[in-house]
């Protein structure tokens, strides 16, 4: 299965709550012209869930639309203290219905979890990988565990000029 790791894209700075900050025109912008990018490169995803913070809410909602997706699905696991193991387990129990086991996820979350959360999958427990704003992993997973992805890509909007 293809599982897209997305962290959310440029945002304002934190003015009230760090849950309210909101993407930045450029942060939006970034993010549009990367998925545009990779869907005209094949990449589809069917299913995409993400952080209840408003600026990951936010990047999840312009993916969704440049894929096609009518749903966004929130969950409270993705959110940037979010613990890669309940994470794992909650992703293993996902892939577990007929209906999700081959079809592309995308998850939309924060700094640190998704440094945690890909390095864990491709590498094993202590293992990291930073990304950048609006940075896209794209993992070949054969099962939601430690060490039971492969990391087949790293595209960040920057990447694209």
């Amino acid at each position: 299965m293809r599982l897209y790791v997305v962290r959310h894209g440029e945002a304002e700075r934190q003015v009230t709550t760090d849950e309210a900050r909101a993407l930045t025109p450029r942060g939006r912008e970034g993010v549009r012209q990367l998925w545009e990018t990779l869907t005209s490169e094949g990449e589809r995803p069917l299913r995409l869930y993400t952080s209840p913070y408003v600026r990951a809410r936010q990047t999840a909602a312009e993916i969704a639309d440049i894929c096609g997706l009518d749903v966004t699905d929130t969950c409270d696991l993705l959110v940037p203290d979010g613990h890669p193991q309940r994470v794992l387990d909650w992703l293993l129990g996902l892939t577990m219905q007929p209906a999700d086991q081959d079809s592309p996820l995308v998850l939309v979350s924060h700094m640190p979890l998704v440094a945690h959360l890909v390095g864990q999958l491709c590498e094993g427990p202590s293992a990291r990988l930073p990304m950048g704003v609006g940075a896209v992993a794209a993992l070949d997973m054969e099962v939601a565990a430690m060490a039971g992805a492969r990391l087949a890509w790293l595209r960040a909007p920057g990447d694209l000029f």
